[in-house]
C-alpha cells in the first residue's frame, strides 16, 4: 500500500509549518498529494450565523495564507497540493476530513514539551483517538532529515507487527529498523513473532536490531534513550485500538523525535 495522500492539519503556527515540511519530505519519496486542512472552530450555532462567521475578515485572511502556502509548495517542490477548510468541532472535523479526502496519514504539529505540556499532550492523544488513519506527530523543533534509522515499539504481541507503513518507510528510505519490545525475550509467543519478522525482513533485505526493555521501570524513557542513541528521527508505535493517552510522554518527547501512531485495529 502506497502513501497516496497526506493530510496536514495546520493552524499556520511554527509547529504546523514544520509538519508541512515533513509532509513535503514524505511526498517527494512516495509521489504523494498533500492536502492542507484548517479548521475554524465554531460553536453549535445556526447555519446563518456560520455563514456570517465564515465570511469574516479573519477567515478570508487565513484562506489567503493557505493559498499562498499551496502556491509556494507547488512552485518550489513541484508537488500536487491543495487546501481544505472546515467549520465545527476540531476533532470530529479532522476525522471527517481524513475520510473525505481518503488520506493515508494525518500530520499534526505540536510544540512538544514547551508551554502547557499537559494540554499539548491531551490534544495529541485525543487527535489520535478520534482519527481513523495513522497520525504523524511532528514537533516544532523536529529535524526533518532522512530516516536512516526508524525505531518501532512493540508494546504487545500483534498478529502482524510489520504494518505496511513500517515496511514502506524502511524500503523507501533504506532505513534500518530498531525494534523495541516491552515484553521479555524468553516468551514462546515472542520467539514465534521474531521468527516471522526475521523471514519477512530478510526477504525484503531490511536491516534491523532487536531490543528489550521489559526490565526497565520507565519504559518511555528507555525507548527514547534508544531512539536518541541510534539516532532515530522517527518512532513508530501501534495503539491497536487502545487509548493513546499512555503514549503522551512519547508524543511530546524532549528530543523532538517525530512519532507515527498506527492503529492495527482498523485493518
Amino acid at each position: 500500500m502506497n502513501i497516496n495522500r497526506i493530510l496536514v492539519a495546520t493552524d499556520l503556527s511554527e509547529a504546523s509549518e514544520n509538519a508541512l515540511r515533513c509532509a513535503v519530505n514524505l511526498a517527494k519519496k512516495f509521489k504523494s498529494e498533500i492536502v492542507l486542512l484548517h479548521i475554524f472552530e465554531v460553536p453549535d450555532i445556526d447555519e446563518n450565523a456560520k455563514r456570517i462567521i465564515s465570511s469574516s475578515f479573519l477567515n478570508r485572511d487565513i484562506k489567503r495564507q493557505l493559498q499562498e502556502a499551496v502556491q509556494e509548495v507547488e512552485k518550489n517542490e513541484g508537488l500536487k497540493i491543495s487546501f481544505l477548510t472546515k467549520d465545527g468541532d476540531l476533532f470530529n472535523s479532522m476525522s471527517d476530513a481524513a475520510l473525505e479526502t481518503k488520506s493515508d496519514v494525518l500530520m499534526v504539529g505540536t510544540h512538544g514539551v514547551h508551554g502547557i505540556q499537559h494540554l499539548t499532550g491531551s490534544f495529541i492523544a485525543q487527535t489520535v483517538n478520534c482519527t481513523p488513519i495513522p497520525v504523524w506527530v511532528v514537533q516544532k523543533d523536529s529535524q526533518i532529515i532522512p530516516y536512516q534509522n526508524i525505531l518501532v515499539l512493540i508494546d504487545e504481541l500483534l498478529d502482524n507487527p510489520l504494518h505496511h507503513f513500517i515496511l514502506n518507510m524502511a524500503l523507501a528510505f533504506e532505513s534500518k529498523i530498531h525494534f523495541v519490545f516491552t515484553t521479555t525475550p524468553n516468551e514462546f509467543s515472542v520467539s514465534n513473532m521474531l521468527e516471522k519478522m526475521k523471514n519477512i525482513l530478510g526477504d525484503k533485505g531490511i536491516q534491523y536490531t532487536i531490543n528489550f526493555i521489559a526490565d526497565h521501570p520507565d519504559k518511555p524513557k528507555s525507548l527514547l534513550e534508544i531512539a536518541r542513541d541510534c539516532p532515530a528521527p522517527l518512532i513508530i508505535l501501534d495503539r491497536n485500538g487502545k487509548d493513546a493517552s499512555g503514549f503522551v510522554p512519547i508524543f511530546t518527547n524532549k528530543h523532538s523525535i517525530e512519532v507515527l501512531c498506527l492503529n492495527s485495529s482498523n485493518h
